[in-house]
């Protein structure tokens, strides 16, 4: 039936969502799932999915949705306007593929998202990332399969899937140390790494005996390490920090905290902010200028190191004598 929403699903996914933008695997799970938990919705409400119209999937069905996922699954604000956005995706296609649901497309294309309250990103200081990568027992092989993922994570500011994604092959450790990361929209970007972070690298790859066609992080399975192993990871030596410092790491902390502290380290040591969208992989530098407003003291520097060229000497605006008076009146303060 071509007036069922499945049909249309299956259309969006085959022909627009994998065909024509070549969305890459995470990208097609996460539409993938706003759609799951939709026909979850449905069926909640006692439609059959199989036979359902697309005409009965309109805006107030899916202000329903909405309501559910805050209400059933707890869902947070930011994570209903993704499942929103998804949907208005697939409406949009709708339009453009069958003219004749114009009206019921555009209801949904243009239901508002829900306002957020913007929080500039939370990083960890230097010393922190310090304490924390240092927290890692490297007497064990173990220990530094640990500090290469961690190290790694930290040092090239890779995503998680991207790392775990990474093969032997991927890292360039004799003539240049570079790490060659597939991102987002299967795109590929190259990314310096420190000496330190190479030489942790080159031991472990050397005691594994790891060649090229390998994947370079496995778990004991010998299958490729997973999201879950590598958050399993950070939060294990997180609590080593938190036992050995205790004022430390007060904030909790997670793969994405760590690319968010190295992007706001590069920012403020004065890397250009267009180096660091192409270090982030950002399509946009607009997502990459959350960082330039995490640091009030990187701020404050900017500040006063433009006054001190712009705004004359204070003094100026008094006469000698109010001048003569003013050092008289500091000098009671002393």
């Amino acid at each position: 039936m071509k007036n069922s929403f499945s049909f249309f699903v299956q259309r969006y996914f085959t022909s627009y969502l994998i065909a024509q933008r070549n969305y890459g695997s995470n990208t097609v799970s996460s539409y993938r799932d706003t759609f799951r938990l939709l026909l979850m919705y449905l069926s909640d409400c006692g439609c059959n999915n199989a036979t359902i119209r697309l005409d009965k999937v309109d805006k107030n069905c899916i202000l329903g949705f909405l309501d559910w996922l805050k209400k059933t699954r707890n869902n947070a604000v930011s994570t209903r306007n993704v499942r929103l956005a998804h949907l208005k995706s697939f409406y949009g296609y709708i339009l453009a593929m069958a003219p004749e649901y114009a009206d019921h497309c555009s209801t949904v294309i243009n239901m508002p998202f829900s306002k957020t309250e913007k929080k500039p990103s939370e990083c960890m200081s230097e010393d922190e990332v310090s304490h924390f990568l240092h927290s890692v027992d490297t007497d064990c092989n173990e220990g530094i399969r640990h500090l290469a993922i961690l190290s790694l994570l930290y040092d090239s500011g890779c995503r998680v899937q991207e790392l775990i994604d990474l093969n032997v092959s991927d890292i360039l450790l004799k003539n240049c140390n570079r790490v060659y990361v597939k991102g987002k929209g299967n795109k590929y970007r190259m990314i310096p790494l420190l000496p330190d972070t190479c030489r942790i690298l080159q031991q472990y790859i050397k005691i594994n005996s790891l060649t090229d066609k390998e994947a370079l992080f496995t778990n004991r399975q010998g299958q490729r390490l997973t999201r879950q192993g590598v958050r399993y990871i950070v939060k294990k030596y997180q609590g080593c920090v938190r036992q050995k410092y205790p004022d430390e790491l007060t904030k909790k902390v997670s793969p994405h905290r760590l690319r968010s502290s190295k992007a706001t380290h590069l920012v403020n040591a004065g890397v250009n902010i267009y180096n660091v969208r192409d270090f982030l992989g950002h399509a946009s530098v607009v997502t990459t200028q959350v960082y330039l407003t995490t640091n009030p003291e990187v701020t404050r520097k900017a500040i006063e190191q433009v006054s001190a060229k712009t705004v004359p000497d204070s003094l100026q605006y008094y006469s000698p004598k109010e001048q003569e008076e003013l050092m008289v009146f500091l000098d009671t303060l002393a």
